[in-house]
C-alpha cells in the first residue's frame, strides 16, 4: 500500500474547529513569522481503545528532518476536542484496518499554518520527507482562503515518481505508508487579501511487535 483516502467528514465536530484558534505557536520554527500553531499528544492504542500519555516529547533526527530535527521538541498539550476526534478515527474500521496490529503507539500533531499578504505558509518546510514511523494519517480539517497547499506523495525511491499530487479536501484522511513513500504539501497564499489559514490533524503510527 503507498497511500488510502477514506472520508472523516463524520468526526469533525464545531468544538473541534474551533480548537484550532486556540493553538499555541510552535516554538521551533526559523525566521520572525510565526506561520504554524500546534499541539501535540501521544498514546498507545490497544483494539479500539486510546491510553493517552500526559507528557511527551517529539524526536525527529535531523536526517529525517533537516529543518527542526535533531533536538527534543516539546509543544502545548493536545487538547480534548481533538483526542476525541483522534479516538474516533482509530476506532473506524475504515482506518483501523490499514495499519494492521492489536498495539500501536501514536503521535498526534494538532496544526493550524498560516499566511498573510506579506508572508507565505509552510506547512512543510523541510520538503519531501519520511516522518520516521510505519504510517501516517493526515485529516483535512478545515482551510480558508488558501491558494496552493497542494499535498504530494512522492515513491520513496524518487521525487520525481508522483503518485498523489492534489489539494486535500476537508475531511478527507490521507493514510499513507511511511517507509514506502515520502510526502509534502507545497507553500500557500491567501487568494484574496488577507489572512489565509489551513488545519490540519495528523497522526504518526508505530506498530508494536
Amino acid at each position: 500500500m503507498y497511500y488510502t483516502v477514506t472520508n472523516s467528514i463524520d468526526k469533525i465536530s464545531k468544538p473541534l474547529l474551533d480548537s484550532f484558534g486556540r493553538l499555541s505557536a510552535d516554538p521551533y520554527l526559523k525566521g520572525d513569522f510565526v506561520f504554524r500553531y500546534r499541539s501535540f499528544g501521544e498514546g498507545r492504542v490497544k483494539g479500539e481503545e486510546v491510553l493517552w500519555v500526559e507528557e511527551g516529547d517529539f524526536f525527529q533526527s535531523s536526517d529525517i528532518n533537516g529543518y527542526a530535527g535533531g533536538m527534543q521538541r516539546r509543544f502545548a498539550p493536545l487538547g480534548r476536542e481533538a483526542r476525541e476526534f483522534v479516538a474516533q478515527l482509530m476506532a473506524d474500521p475504515a482506518t483501523r484496518t490499514m495499519f494492521g496490529g492489536e498495539e500501536l503507539t501514536i503521535g498526534v500533531h494538532q496544526m493550524r499554518v498560516i499566511a498573510d499578504d506579506a508572508h507565505t505558509g509552510y506547512p512543510a518546510p523541510e520538503g519531501f520527507h519520511h516522518d520516521g514511523f510505519d504510517y501516517v494519517a493526515v485529516t483535512a480539517i478545515a482551510q480558508h482562503n488558501v491558494n496552493g497547499g497542494t499535498s504530494m506523495i512522492a515513491d520513496a525511491t524518487s521525487e520525481e515518481i508522483i503518485v498523489f499530487d492534489r489539494a486535500m479536501n476537508a475531511g478527507e484522511t490521507l493514510i499513507l505508508d511511511d517507509k514506502a513513500v515520502k510526502h509534502y504539501v507545497s507553500p500557500f497564499t491567501p487568494k484574496l487579501p488577507g489572512q489565509a489559514r489551513r488545519d490540519v490533524i495528523v497522526v504518526t503510527v508505530k506498530v508494536n511487535d
